[in-house]
């Protein structure tokens, strides 16, 4: 049903881009250079202001062509994603040579962040140790099976899920700052993307939450194969 979203749409006036559905519209954010290729952001909302699906769709040539070093790329929303959910944009990283995670390693990926914070806030966030780092969310606003692993300046503490089963091909991570669970981060190999193969998973809740707004509870991986787009989304929300 997701991939429809995309195929018979009626274009219209607004602030970037609007796909009418029944029952529903799309709203895009403007292009932004990726690599070689283009990516964007989207977000499909009810007619009653309801978020179905966000995320961002990446031509077949960003992942053609990829340096041997990271690179970071911000991607705004809409302003109908910034209306109807807790997220402001997102923050997408190319780790080029992989990195530790507890117990195992992650190889070449990319990490899809969807920020609840403004993007200068959290470029201002100090190399550790700072008490930004340590002053952690209070119990309930993470989930119970997170813990916090790695402090990384300009993004804040990052958290891992304990049930992590080797090998590490996708997966979610989670972020706070001074206190405030901060980010939402599906991350995955590049075989994933370039795979094309489906993907849907829910993962793990916070009982608490800092702002009453629509949160998502599953993210999903996908690929157009007519367009030969490729789709990272956070879907399934919930009224919290």
């Amino acid at each position: 049903m997701k991939k429809i979203l995309f195929f018979a749409a009626i274009a219209c006036i607004t602030l970037n881009s609007c796909k009418k559905e029944k029952g529903s519209n799309t709203f895009s954010g403007p292009e932004v250079a990726m690599g070689t290729g283009i990516a964007r952001s989207w977000i499909t909302i009810t007619h009653d202001e309801v978020p179905l699906e966000i995320g961002v769709e990446m031509t077949d040539e960003v992942l053609s062509v990829l340096p041997k070093t990271n690179f970071t790329v911000a991607i705004p929303l809409h302003i109908k994603a910034k209306e109807t959910t807790a997220f402001d944009h997102l923050y997408i990283t190319w780790a080029a040579n992989g990195h530790p995670l507890p117990g195992t390693f992650i190889g070449p990926h990319f990490d899809v962040r969807f920020f609840m914070t403004s993007l200068e806030d959290h470029l201002a966030i100090p190399a550790p140790p700072t008490p930004g780092f340590t002053n952690l969310p209070p119990a309930g606003y993470m989930p119970a099976s997170y813990f916090p692993d790695a402090p990384v300046p300009q993004l804040g503490v990052h958290w891992t899920d304990k049930m992590f089963t080797n090998p590490v091909t996708k997966a979610m991570i989670l972020g706070s700052y001074d206190g405030k669970f901060t980010f939402v981060s599906p991350i995955m190999i590049l075989p994933v993307l370039q795979s094309g193969e489906s993907f849907s998973s829910a993962y793990a809740q916070p009982q608490l939450f800092a702002r009453h707004n629509w949160y998502p509870t599953k993210y999903n991986i996908y690929m157009n194969n007519a367009t030969h787009k490729h789709y990272v989304t956070l879907s399934n929300f919930v009224l919290r």
